[in-house]
């Protein structure tokens, strides 16, 4: 059975929903610490980041942001600090990234690019000039995606590239952020680099899983016999 325009749109609303309560959750559920600061990661590392690729651009950044307000308005999320504000911004635009590099998009590179200049204009940033140099990972993928694309063939090393690129782009917005909010040490920033490594690939296949998982979960549904007598229900 083939689905319109009207089904897939209540199939995707309805999908909308559940993925911003589970956004919402998967924000409390804390995983690691972010060196030299008093923040922790959440799972929502792995799932935000997918959210503007499964939904398009405006309504993943929506959910993201309307998640952010419900969460303030109910008392699960605090502002402590300016940082506090802005703690989706790296997410938002991994969403971003991760949603745009599927299409080839070289316009990408311009955000690493700008967190690299902004990185080394801060006086703590130019003594650890070094550790931008992360952010070339998205630069590079967006740069040569068709030649990436040749070399790994088959779509799910494919999209752990582009995982990659969105996880280090969530890096550098993260970084620059923390950097020019809190003024982290250098000292932070030299010890930092192993667990980055290590921190980032995990976080790319996380985003990975997610994505292909949702992606599964929607074609699933699209079959279920559930779906389609509401559709008779609502559309005949």
């Amino acid at each position: 059975m083939v689905w319109d325009k009207n089904s897939k749109k209540i199939l995707k609303l309805s999908f909308l929903f559940f993925s911003a309560f589970l956004f919402l959750g998967l924000t409390k559920i804390k995983i690691w610490s972010i060196l030299g600061t008093k923040s922790k990661f959440s799972l929502s590392v792995f799932f935000g980041p997918t959210l503007a690729k499964i939904f398009g651009i405006k309504f993943g950044i929506g959910i993201i942001i309307l998640t952010h307000l419900i969460g303030l308005a109910a008392g699960l999320y605090k502002i402590n600090a300016l940082k506090d504000i802005f703690v989706f911004f790296p997410i938002i635009f991994a969403g971003i990234y991760f949603s745009k590099i599927f299409k080839n998009e070289k316009k990408l590179l311009f955000i690493p690019l700008i967190c690299i200049f902004l990185f080394l204009w801060h006086p703590i940033g130019r003594e650890v000039w070094f550790y931008s140099g992360f952010w070339l990972i998205p630069i590079f993928i967006s740069l040569f995606k068709e030649k990436l694309d040749k070399i790994l063939r088959f779509p799910i090393f494919k999209i752990y590239g582009y995982s990659l690129g969105a996880a280090f782009t969530d890096h550098a917005i993260g970084s620059v952020m923390y950097l020019y909010l809190l003024n982290i040490p250098s000292h932070f920033w030299i010890s930092a680099i192993p667990l980055t490594i290590i921190e980032r690939l995990t976080i790319a296949g996380g985003i990975e899983i997610c994505y292909l998982f949702e992606k599964a979960i929607i074609e699933i549904l699209e079959k279920t016999p559930i779906f389609i007598e509401f559709k008779k229900l609502v559309f005949q």
